[in-house]
């Protein structure tokens, strides 16, 4: 009987690697980002982002008319990157746990035990979130490694006790028995006897654990947590605009990320949420079938008897590793890798986030192209100069002004003395929809609008404003500031949505680009 779930899987992994590490080199693939959101078509009509999948784009546009098939493609090896990290930190701290629990007594089969019962009694989705906002790590230069500790100790305490209960079981058996006679070590018997019991195990467990992940992420996605998903799209922006092209702020472009940040466009498009979706669940699919396909292979082979050969074969290498006096050295050597390439990763992580200010100072510096100030050539390109400042400098939206104006609680959340600003969106450093929540209830729009004059370009003014409905009060802005920073993505003005409350008072604001 052919085992149809192993080669599936093996199909849909290896596609999986495909796009990963071939697909962004496909000449299709869209790497930077489009100029402008608007479409002009035959017979005068006009088309503005987002697009739903056609010929010329199957899978759709975003609102900023990115290539929604590109976005995934690009975003397929960094998706694969994270979750496999995740579950491998995951099994490093488990695995020794286990071994030291399995004797059913000590600290360890406390912690174990203690550890699988906290986070057992509560789902997994509920525990992240709780975790994500009890532990402060999101203003922290390596926020991203911490977050990824964190998920993975969610479920250290369930997978410590799964294979401590199976080592404990392998530990009654009488081969077993007889080696602690003739006075083999702890380390010993785990090398030649309690990991080779349990090796297949260990494999089944941790494509299912890759899967579970997977299914985390995606919910996490959907309430905007875990990743700081920020990336680079505006085109000839403001003064301080990245290198074009799709890179995110963190260093990492998920699958996740882009399903957080689509989630508010799926009653008006909903292409973009949808397609990030179905390309998880498809990598879930692939995890849970590879899983369920050696899980088979090797109960195949249990019955045949044909997998004591390849036990034996691993408890000789390992008596053989053992005999080594180097056992020791290669035991240590491959631990410090493993942490050195973690916090490697870290520095290189944070270090991207250092060259901001040299690529800002080349702007500053850069030749006035046409002379009148507005727009300089750097690097071959064309950069707007005109920034949207505030009353106290910097462009309003920029994240690294709202950091220095403002306290940061959150990856998203800011706050001074009077108002909460939450971005529900991050893109290319800036807040998108900022949100601002005042921490004392607000008598009328006017004093509302003057407390947020701070937040809002030098030139704002009130174009129109009129009520909406009995919660919604709105004021139009124009600004010729904001339309000049945004000239290539037609943002001409912004939006300010009162909320009232049913004392006519005013809690919460909303800002929205025209």
């Amino acid at each position: 009987m052919k085992n149809w779930s192993l080669w599936t899987g093996l199909v849909l992994f290896g596609l999986m690697l495909f796009i990963s590490f071939i697909g962004p080199q496909l000449s299709f693939i869209e790497h930077t980002p489009p100029e402008h959101r608007m479409r002009f078509y035959d017979g005068g009509e006009i088309g503005r982002a987002p697009f739903p999948p056609s010929k010329e784009d199957p899978l759709g546009t975003d609102r900023e008319a990115r290539d929604i098939l590109s976005l995934i493609i690009l975003g397929a090896k960094d998706t694969l990157k994270i979750i496999v990290l995740i579950t491998l930190v995951r099994y490093v701290i488990a695995i020794p746990m286990a071994f030291l629990a399995s004797t059913k007594k000590g600290i360890a089969y406390m912690v174990s035990n203690g550890w699988y019962s906290l986070f057992g009694s509560i789902p997994t989705i509920f525990a992240a979130i709780l975790l994500l906002e009890i532990v402060p790590v999101g203003g922290l230069e390596n926020g991203v490694d911490w977050k990824v500790v964190l998920i993975a100790l969610i479920e250290v305490g369930r997978v410590s006790y799964i294979f401590a209960h199976e080592i404990y079981e392998v530990s009654q058996k009488e081969f077993v028995q007889a080696s602690v006679t003739v006075g083999s070590t702890p380390f010993q018997l785990s090398v030649m006897h309690y990991l080779p019991s349990v090796s297949q195990s260990l494999v089944v467990n941790f494509f299912n654990d890759l899967a579970r992940v997977t299914l985390l992420l995606g919910q996490l996605a959907l309430f905007q947590y875990f990743i700081e998903h920020a990336i680079d799209y505006i085109p000839g922006g403001g003064v301080f605009q990245d290198e074009s092209g799709y890179n995110s702020v963190t260093g990492l472009f998920d699958w996740p990320g882009l399903l957080s940040a689509a989630r508010y466009e799926v009653i008006k498009a909903v292409w973009i949420p949808l397609f990030p979706a179905i390309a998880l669940t498809l990598l879930l699919l692939t995890f849970q079938l590879l899983s369920e396909g050696f899980r088979r292979l090797f109960e195949r082979r249990a019955a045949s008897d044909k997998h004591g050969v390849v036990r034996r074969a691993v408890e000789r290498i390992g008596e053989a590793f053992v005999a080594s006096k180097m056992a020791g050295v290669v035991t240590l050597v491959v631990f410090v890798v493993a942490v050195g390439a973690f916090v490697v990763s870290g520095v290189k992580n944070g270090s991207k986030t250092s060259t901001v200010n040299v690529g800002e100072q080349a702007v500053l510096n850069a030749k006035d192209l046409y002379g009148d100030g507005k727009y300089m050539l750097v690097n071959n390109k064309v950069i707007a100069t005109t920034v949207a400042t505030t009353a106290k400098g910097g462009f309003y939206d920029k994240l690294h002004y709202i950091d220095f104006h403002m306290e940061k609680k959150s990856d998203r959340d800011y706050e001074t003395d009077n108002l909460v600003l939450k971005c529900r969106t991050i893109g290319a450093g800036r807040c998108e929809l900022p949100v601002f929540t005042f921490k004392e209830p607000v008598a009328t729009v006017e004093e509302a609008y003057r407390l947020l004059a701070d937040h809002l370009p030098t030139d704002a003014v009130i174009e129109k404003e009129f009520q909406d409905n009995e919660s919604k009060y709105i004021y139009s802005l124009q600004s010729s500031l904001l339309e000049q920073s945004y000239t290539y993505v037609s943002i001409r003005g912004m939006t300010l949505i009162f909320h009232l409350t049913p004392e006519k008072t005013i809690e919460k604001v909303e800002m929205e680009g025209l």
